[in-house]
């Protein structure tokens, strides 16, 4: 018997990941899984505990068994629903033999029934015999030095540095050709021993490691008899301590403030997780940590169940998991290759899977549908001004590029009118996604709020005939083209136009070139540059500019004066020439008079400022409004949490302010985003006067699919998915 022990296969040590439970009877399985050649390549053998929990000693009978089982690399053990990944730990097979062969004598009942117990690096060197010592003679013979490059990011610095202790030979230093590497330098025997040693540790066989290993019916129990600092130190299936960590953080914020303890965790590789509870205050509140952990632990995973989910929309998988963990407390989601996996109770992974469902039948009927702009106004595009268009270019190429991002159209810009004008269109990226109605209302928008912040500035008639004809070169020259202004003369007036930085910038260029002193520049600025944008904007500072020019002008002057102010505003609705100018009396913002009157007749506010004129109040359908708290952030928010609102819209009959009085429309939710901080809480409470002043939803014509007759946003933007950026 002792000699058909010695012949046969060495055994070989296997480990399952994750640890599967005793009541799963894991040695039949593995024994049945082994014997099948087809399934495992291998053949009649004996499967036993290994050293370690969760890892298992196979003794084949033939070698070639073994062999062929160690030549494939996917072996995976069904258990139940589970799929457990088979391990081979390399190195371990050989080790095993000699310890069994040792063991074995003619009285022997069982050989393979003896377990083989770990052997630490120094009894492993203790045990060597004669022979050993002579071939490692010839080797060091054979090899005078022998070099292996390290791989550091396995191993800690405090790792790496004791394997210096064992071999006290051995020599380290960096490796500047490989990062992340490092250099050892001995004998054969060094190199060997170093080896076992880094292998030990990736396998959870350190002898040395602080952690401990044993593990009760919930992956965790406390060790006994050890120091003050290793009693707060724990072993935890990896799965398990993911989850109490995702779901429980309320139970670890009270460890922090009830016992003063953190929980400091380190993977160990082998499907476990190393926990060690570390505290400043005394042993007795350290112990109470302890078994408040412990118990919150065992309880959190009680009742844990987890199921794998085939995702039919990988490119959405992201967004997924951050909705369903925020949705469900007690649920832990996360991407594991192409597929969802969902670790938690029995009843929220099926309200998991429901809300999945509903939002696959949702998801399919957005992809069925197609987003058109067909029957929008400017779908062919609109027409600017060029030379508006290119003072306001500095600040509208980042407007334009966060509107093609948002709504995934791409900007055509085409000269029409011989160069007076500029057609503006967006394309959509997507023909069956059309959004350009979208992009087009928000560059007008923009557009409009731009040209809102255009100024004019007076450059005054007190120059010389020399600062005149400098004045005459720059009209038509290139010199103030870089700085996004223009020079314009209206009869012996020069005006430059531009946003407010960029007339600073060009002033100081002109004070140069018509040789002001540094020194007198800013005195004389003034007196040069009056600002006309602004005498326009407030009727008090207009009134005081009439009347000052009108004393310093004759008679005839004070008739072109007045000419020339009649006709020198433009309306920021047209953008033309105002024609019977009409002052808003808050804001007093002019506009052509039939230009204001149609704006108001949509929306009592200003088009510039929106300052509101009137009883604002819509034709929002019945519905209520609701909101809840998440803990988790918005993009560009990351400092706090996030505020969902609900909108839940009744369907109904259209009344005399809808556009088909009598004819009915479905009722409608739609959710909606803010950060939870200061701003985000103000304008929740906004948005709830507005919803109460029925100002949120209309009924109508949507802009994304053309259906009449529906509920539809009312100007009011909202961000609509928490994903898409800040």
């Amino acid at each position: 018997r002792a000699a058909a022990a010695v012949m046969a296969a060495s055994p070989l040590l296997v480990r399952l990941c994750p640890a599967p439970d005793a009541g799963e009877k894991p040695m039949l399985k593995l024994q049945s899984y082994f014997q099948s050649g087809k399934r495992s390549g291998g053949g009649e053998c004996d499967v036993r505990a290994g050293p370690k929990p969760g890892t298992y000693w196979v003794d084949f009978q033939q070698e070639r068994d073994k062999k062929s089982v160690e030549s494939r690399t996917d072996h995976v053990l069904e258990i139940g629903a589970r799929r457990l990944k088979i391990v081979i730990v390399p190195g371990e097979g050989d080790l095993g033999k000699g310890r069994l062969t040792q063991q074995v004598s003619p009285g022997s009942s069982d050989p393979s029934s003896a377990s083989p117990p770990p052997q630490r690096l120094e009894e492993q060197q203790a045990a060597k015999g004669p022979g050993d010592t002579a071939r490692e003679v010839i080797t060091n013979q054979i090899f005078l030095t022998v070099s292996a490059t390290l791989n550091t990011s396995m191993f800690t610095e405090q790792q790496r540095e004791k394997i210096t202790s064992i071999c006290p030979n051995l020599k380290r230093e960096g490796n500047p050709d490989i990062a992340g590497s490092e250099k050892l330098t001995g004998d054969f025997a060094d190199i060997e021993k170093a080896y076992h040693y880094f292998k030990d540790i990736l396998t959870g066989n350190d002898p040395n490691h602080d952690f401990s290993h044993s593990e009760s019916k919930n992956g965790l129990e406390d060790q006994n008899g050890l120091n003050t600092e290793e009693m707060n130190e724990f072993t935890v299936q990896s799965a398990l301590y993911e989850y109490f960590s995702h779901t429980c953080k309320k139970e670890i914020q009270k460890l922090h403030e009830k016992f003063g303890a953190c929980i400091r965790s380190k993977d160990r590789y082998n499907g476990t997780t190393s926990v060690c509870l570390i505290s400043d205050r005394s042993p007795a509140s350290i112990q109470d940590a302890n078994n408040y952990f412990i118990r919150a632990f065992q309880k959190s995973v009680e009742d844990l169940k987890q199921e794998i989910i085939p995702l039919t929309n990988t490119y959405t998988v992201s967004k997924t998991v951050m909705e369903l963990n925020d949705r469900f407390s007690n649920l832990l989601a996360k991407e594991e290759g192409k597929q969802l996996l969902l670790r938690g109770p029995v009843n929220e992974i099926l309200a998991a899977k429901k809300f999945l469902a509903e939002e696959g039948e949702n998801s399919q009927a957005e992809k069925n549908m197609k987003i058109s702009s067909e029957l929008y106004k400017y779908r062919n595009g609109i027409e600017v001004d060029a030379s508006v268009f290119k003072l306001l270019e500095t600040i509208l190429s980042k407007e334009i590029e966060d509107i093609e991002d948002k709504f995934d159209t791409v900007l055509k810009k085409k000269d029409s009118s011989c160069g007076q004008k500029m057609l503006i269109r967006f394309i959509p990226r997507i023909k069956t996604s059309d959004m350009s109605s979208h992009a087009t209302e928000s560059f007008i928008t923009a557009f409009q709020n731009a040209s809102a912040m255009l100024r004019e500035k007076l450059i005054s008639l007190k120059l010389s005939e020399h600062q005149k004809k400098t004045l005459n070169t720059l009209l038509n020259g290139k010199q103030l083209e870089d700085l996004h202004v223009k020079l314009k003369k209206k009869e012996d007036k020069f005006i430059l136009s531009g946003l407010p930085k960029q007339l600073h910038a060009a002033e100081k260029r002109i004070m140069n070139l018509l040789n002001v002193e540094e020194s007198t520049q800013t005195k004389n600025r003034a007196a040069l540059f009056s600002d006309l944008s602004h005498q326009e904007s407030t009727g008090v500072s207009e009134k005081k500019y009439n009347s000052r020019q009108k004393k310093n002008l004759p008679s005839e002057g004070q008739t072109k004066a007045k000419a020339e102010e009649e006709d020198k505003d433009m309306c920021p609705i047209c953008m033309e020439r105002i024609n019977n100018k009409e002052v808003l009396r808050k804001c007093n913002h002019a506009f052509c008079k039939s230009c204001i009157d149609q704006a108001m007749s949509y929306k009592q506010a200003c088009p510039v400022c929106n300052t509101v004129y009137g009883l604002m109040e819509g034709d929002q359908p019945e519905g209520t409004m609701s909101t809840r708290i998440y803990p988790s952030s918005l993009p560009g928010y990351p400092g706090c949490g996030t505020i969902e609102i609900t909108y839940s819209m009744r369907g109904g009959i259209q009344t005399k302010n809808h556009p088909n009085p009598g004819k009915p429309y479905g009722s409608t939710i739609r959710t909606a985003y803010l950060p939870d901080n200061k701003e985000g809480q103000e304008i929740l409470q906004l948005l709830k006067r507005a919803f109460s002043q029925k100002l949120i939803f209309t009924v109508g014509q949507s802009r994304t699919t053309g259906a009449q007759g529906v509920i539809t946003w009312n100007d009011i933007h909202h961000k609509t998915s928490r994903t898409g950026g800040p």
